[in-house]
């Protein structure tokens, strides 16, 4: 019975594939009606047909890893809408196919590409037809957490103080899971439409994830879609942006900063998108700079990004995080936390907040709210040079006087305090990179003087000795040539040649068409291999004679190649065909004579 089982789901799943078309086509479905024309609804309804007579035909075992039906169901592709038409198509489904119909459609627009991304942002950012109180009701049936008009959310506040409240976690699913039954029929329009909304959430946090292009402008939608509607998904959609990952750092720490001409505090919308984007990075442990930082440390081009965003935000508590980076080991890194350090210390100075106090004996006066960025910058330079380069560190100045003016070279004193920190750490740098490239150079043994700087150049790819190695590694190619490896004397001039060309353009032309000629010597390339790469070499030098020389002997190759082939192959033919006649004659020799042949012979 197992065996049939599996030739039934077999035969399901692949829809009869390499056998020949009946001539009377009756064909039997079970299943739900929607799922007649949808091809993966077809798959997934088999795997689930084969599951059900491999329990009630089969022994009760788990099905090996090497199961054909298993794998079969595996490797099925996901029917993902790949264009604007198949999205559409599946949203008429989700919002006309009968509930229980409706999970399928909803799973693809779910799995959609950043190919129908534009549109899946126009269907977040619709309109709502019903009201707020419609959706609410529809939302209590999952533990739906929607905020009241204060923004409050209610589920979540009795949750967290010890209620017996149900408060959903995943609308997404906890929809797709609700009976019909419990959807009353006014209901059933918003019930549509939040499978499709949370459907949509779902694939711009994917795009957001995946897509690092695009991650900017999916957090933007994100943060609008949380306030429209009197923010009826908002508790959804800060899930959504949560799912996004570490990708989201840097975009949400910009959104994060008051447009210009607001305060933080402001109650307003665009107050309160910023408050919400820095609500977000709390719940995603990546508010405090510190560890936002460490955890895309890994990461080069996503800490660089970081770094660069702080430098647009200007949270006071970065700057000191910031000047851990500026000797950073990777370039990028480097330069991006340089530059965002430059932004909290140069440019016009920020305006200070300040909070009114309540004095003793009843009166009230203003006061600093908090310290600047800059001023934090300031403090943080000064600390940093206290600690490694005191010697050149300033006095430390007041910026107002006595009499209230505002003394313009204490201003800047954190850029001067920043400029001679940089020419600090450069010229820390230089001189440990010589020390290490003495130490290099300095190696008898030539294999490991170009693995050292081989490693020197990797920690920095613009060390200014580029000259200086250029015939280190042309000996190392010169000696893996004679040893007969000219793969990696092809290497080795390749890497002679980025560092020349800095200097000398055409002696870096010279040695990258040595490399090619290098590597068209391989012997186990091919022929066509080898005459692309002295294709490329005579594009950079098409005078050069070394070039035309290899040129000349590959077609020589190509026009006597084929001869000699040729005349061993026909040398071969004949010989197996003397060989066959030869046996045949041998064979008609000795065979069984009949006893009539015998008394004709």
């Amino acid at each position: 019975m197992r065996s049939t089982a599996l030739a039934l789901a077999l035969g399901a799943a692949l829809g009869g594939c390499g056998e020949p078309s009946p001539a009377v086509d009756v064909s039997t479905y079970v299943g739900p009606s929607y799922a007649r024309h949808d091809e993966q609804e077809r798959r997934e309804h088999a795997a689930r047909v084969a599951e059900a007579m491999l329990e009630q035909f089969a022994e009760r075992a788990e099905p090996p890893a090497s199961d054909p039906a298993v794998a079969i169901v595996e490797a099925a592709p996901v029917d993902v809408p790949t264009d604007a038409a198949a999205l559409a198509e599946l949203v008429a489904a989700v919002r006309k196919a009968p509930l229980d119909e409706i999970g399928g459609p909803a799973r693809r627009i779910a799995a959609a590409p950043a190919a129908v991304w534009p549109h899946i942002r126009e269907g977040l950012l619709a309109e709502r037809k019903s009201p707020k109180g419609d959706y609410r009701s529809l939302l209590d049936a999952i533990g739906g957490d929607v905020p009241n008009r204060y923004g409050h959310f209610a589920r979540a506040w009795k949750k967290a103080h010890g209620h017996s409240v149900k408060l959903s976690e995943d609308w997404f699913e906890d929809l797709l899971m609700l009976p019909p039954g419990r959807v009353s029929p006014g209901l059933r329009a918003v019930h549509r439409d939040c499978v499709l909304q949370t459907a949509l959430l779902r694939a711009a946090s994917a795009i957001g994830r995946s897509e690092p292009e695009l991650t900017g402008e999916v957090i933007a939608t994100l943060l609008d879609v949380a306030y429209l509607h009197e923010g009826t998904f908002r508790d959804e959609v800060g899930r959504a942006i949560t799912a996004v990952g570490d990708e989201a750092i840097p975009h949400l720490l910009v959104e994060s900063l008051p447009p210009s001409g607001h305060d933080r505090d402001d109650d307003t919308p665009e107050a309160r998108r910023a408050q919400y984007a820095e609500i977000q990075l709390d719940k995603m442990d990546r508010l405090h700079p510190a560890r936002a930082t460490e955890a895309v440390r890994e990461d080069p081009r996503l800490l660089a990004l970081v770094l660069d965003a702080y430098g647009t935000a200007r949270p006071g508590e970065a700057a000191a995080v910031l000047l851990g980076f500026a000797d950073a080991h990777a370039p990028p890194v480097r330069a991006a936390a340089r530059a965002a350090f430059a932004a909290y210390v140069t440019g016009p100075p920020p305006v200070a907040s300040h909070r009114v106090v309540r004095l003793l004996g009843g009166g009230t006066a203003n006061r600093r709210a908090h310290l600047t960025y800059r001023q934090r910058a300031a403090i943080a330079i000064r600390q940093r040079m206290e600690a490694e380069v005191p010697d050149q560190l300033e006095p430390q100045c007041e910026l107002q006087r006595e009499d209230g003016s505002y003394d313009l070279e204490c201003e800047t004193q954190p850029e001067r305090l920043m400029v001679a920190y940089y020419g600090w750490l450069d010229a820390r740098r230089e001189a440990a990179d010589r020390q290490a490239l003495e130490q290099a150079l300095a190696e008898p043994d030539p294999r490991v003087r170009v693995a050292r700087l081989d490693a020197l150049l990797v920690g920095n790819p613009e060390l200014t000795a580029g000259p200086q190695l250029v015939p280190v590694y042309q000996e190392a190619a010169d000696a893996a040539a004679s040893d007969g490896d000219v793969a990696r004397a092809g290497q080795l001039l390749r890497k002679a040649a980025r560092l020349a060309e800095r200097e000398d353009a055409e002696a870096g032309r010279d040695l990258r068409v040595r490399a090619l000629l290098a590597e068209a010597s391989v012997p186990e390339l091919t022929r066509e291999g080898r005459r692309m790469l002295l294709g490329t070499a005579q594009d950079l030098d098409p005078d050069d004679p070394r070039v035309d020389a290899a040129l000349a002997g590959l077609h020589g190759s190509d026009e006597q190649g084929p001869g000699p082939r040729r005349h061993l192959g026909v040398l071969a033919g004949l010989l197996l065909g003397l060989w066959a006649l030869g046996w045949v004659g041998a064979w008609w020799r000795r065979r069984p004579r009949s006893p009539m042949a015998a008394s004709h012979g």
